[in-house]
């Protein structure tokens, strides 16, 4: 997702060669030139992303036989066998499967030993609080009012980051608060949330372990410190949030409705 320019710095040299090999393209008129031209470019476009993908785990490609198998493949006239192919489809996935394991390997022994620095010297700052669990925070505006319980339902806004400055989700740009139930929070922000009160402001540090732990959760890599800038708006229990009856919405409660002047 941020890494576009790294693609066209692979993929350019490559797609020029494959260019050169075919010559000076003609121009695109009639719908059939369109549809059979839209083909090839899809194909092309799944094809690059493959290469893309390959190149980034160090395996190689031989752009000149992939051509030539594409074609042949076009013509019915495939050099190989087709149990000598599965063969070596099924090897280089191997190849690549081992690569990606070891990749997110180093990737989460990378982003584990980030985090253990940055919160060693986050928390020796001055404002910063740390508790039991690891997780650190400050105080940037007190609140007044009752706290969140394990069970309580509460609206907040907040921009979410990581240590490297990327927003992956921000209440305040979407201009909406968030209305979540603390048993579906991660436990970093569900204990953060509990020492707050309604209007407070703090600024939380989520270590890993209190947050997604070693795994990839979607833009999210693994082992990532997640900084949460943080405002409580308001504290509900879990029935606030039930749809009301239409006589609730009138006035009355279920138990209380006189029935006292109803018709017989």
């Amino acid at each position: 997702m941020r890494s576009v320019g790294k693609k066209l710095h692979f993929i350019v040299p490559l797609v020029l060669a494959v260019s050169v090999s075919q010559g000076v393209s003609s121009e695109i008129k009639t719908d059939l030139e369109k549809e059979s031209y839209s083909i090839g470019a899809s194909t092309g476009q799944y094809l690059s992303n493959q290469i893309y993908g390959q190149l980034q785990l160090g395996a190689k490609i031989d752009m000149d036989k992939l051509l030539e198998g594409f074609t042949d493949a076009l013509k019915e006239k495939t050099k190989l066998k087709e149990e000598e192919i599965i063969t070596s489809l099924n090897n280089r996935a191997k190849f690549l499967n081992d690569a990606k394991e070891a990749q997110f390997k180093k990737l989460q022994a990378e982003n584990l030993k980030k985090e253990e620095d940055f919160l060693a010297k986050n928390k020796a700052k001055k404002g910063v609080n740390v508790t039991k669990s690891g997780l650190q925070y400050e105080v940037i505006k007190a609140g007044t009012g009752e706290k969140a319980k394990p069970e309580s339902i509460v609206i907040i806004n907040y921009k979410a980051s990581l240590l490297d400055g990327y927003v992956f989700d921000d209440t305040y740009e979407r201009k909406a608060p968030a209305h979540l139930s603390m048993v579906n929070v991660v436990d970093g922000l569900k204990e953060g949330l509990m020492l707050m009160n309604p209007g407070a402001k703090y600024k939380i540090y989520i270590p890993s372990k209190l947050g997604y732990g070693q795994v990839q959760m979607r833009d999210i890599p693994p082992n990532s410190t997640l900084v949460f800038d943080i405002e409580l708006v308001k504290v509900m229990k879990p029935g606030d949030m039930r749809p009301k009856k239409k006589f609730e919405m009138m006035g009355l409660s279920d138990s209380k409705k006189d029935i006292s002047n109803a018709p017989h």
